[in-house]
Order: structure tokens, then sequence, then C-alpha cells
């Protein structure tokens, strides 16, 4: 009887270890990095990416990508923006509705918000005045002149920015 009453202390103080060692691993703060780039191209269009990514130390988490697309006053026309929009959109069909675009005066906005498995092309989009504006956009995720993102993708926080910064981006 008396061994009985000694083990409740035990028990009662490994079940509170238990539970303070679960809540600290889920409140395990994950790392933001928010990297951004930022060019000029033919005719004076301005692109810039802003990506907010999320890492848990092993590996991407989420992915928040903005692009920012500029026009000059003489392709802020709505045939213009159209034209890229549509372009955009058959570009990145695939993401269905973690997409978003805002089309204002002379500016489109893109916006990617994923959290699975897809993968995120970044620094894919060119411009070219020949008399009249034509945009490129690099789909192929093999090709070496983009960069590729996944979230789940196995990588550390040093590698992350390092692959970004020598793609050009300021990362903070």
């Amino acid at each position: 009887m008396n061994t009985r009453k000694s083990m409740k202390l035990p028990v009662v103080i490994t079940l509170i270890m238990i539970v303070i060692i679960i809540y600290l691993f889920a409140t395990i703060k994950q790392t933001e990095v928010i990297c951004e780039k930022s060019k000029m191209m033919d005719a004076d269009i301005r692109l810039s990416e802003k990506i907010v990514s999320t890492l848990d130390g092993k590996s991407i988490k989420n992915l928040v990508v903005t692009k920012k697309i500029i026009l000059p006053e003489k392709y802020g026309q709505e045939k213009y923006l159209k034209s890229i929009e549509f372009s955009l959109k058959k570009t990145l069909d695939y993401l269905g509705k973690k997409v978003k675009y805002i089309i204002d005066e002379e500016m489109i906005i893109i916006k990617i918000e994923v959290s699975k498995d897809e993968i995120v092309l970044l620094d894919n989009i060119e411009f070219f005045d020949n008399g009249d504006l034509e945009i490129k956009i690099n789909s192929n995720t093999k090709s070496n002149d983009i960069i590729t993102l996944q979230v789940g993708d196995n990588t550390t926080l040093a590698e992350y920015m390092k692959k970004l910064k020598n793609n050009g981006y300021s990362c903070k």
C-alpha cells in the first residue's frame, strides 16, 4: 500500500514533463525569410519579385510570391494588360486558386500562395519591345535560366539564402 502512494508523485511529474516537451516542440518558431529582386527591361518595364518563405530548418513549409509588373504609360493600355494577364494565366494555370491577379492602371500584381508540394518559378518573365510589346515566360523547370522552388524541398536556411543571393535576390 505504501509503494502505490509513493508512485503517484513520479507519475504526475513524468506526465507534466511530457506535456511541457510536447508544448515546446509545438511552439518551435519557424524561420521566415524575405527575399526581393527588381529589374528593368526593354521599354522601361519594371518587374519586381518578393518571396516570403517559411522554413522549419530542414525544408520549405510555405511560399508567398508576389510579382509586380509595372508598365510605362505607353503600354498601360487595356489591350496590353489583358494580353499579359492571359499569358500569365496560361502559364500559372497549374496552381489553380492559389494565384490571384490584380490589374491596376499600368500595373499587374500576381500573388502566389502555396503550402503543399507545388513548384514556383522565379525570375522567369521577360519583356521585349520590338515595336510592339512581347512577353516571354519560361516555364521549363529544368532550365538553368530560372529558379525553381518547391514546398517540401530539403534545404537549410543557409543553402536557401545562398541560392537566392547567387541569383540576384536580396534576403533578410
